[in-house]
């Protein structure tokens, strides 16, 4: 008598990649090269509301 199929093999664990842990290489740490972004974006916002504003 055979017991039905046989379970998935376990998946491989992925080895640590400490790259990923360095520091960017501008600006001293991902926190802020975030709030770069978000301020460029919230410069962009501000200047295409009063491009906006001035000739709609």
């Amino acid at each position: 008598m055979t017991s039905g199929p046989k379970p998935p093999e376990p998946a491989a664990v992925p080895t640590a990649r400490p790259e990923l842990d360095d520091a960017p290489p501008v600006l001293g740490s991902w926190r802020n090269i975030y709030f770069l972004v978000l301020g460029c974006l919230a410069l962009l916002v501000a200047l295409f509301w009063a491009l906006t504003r001035a000739y709609a």
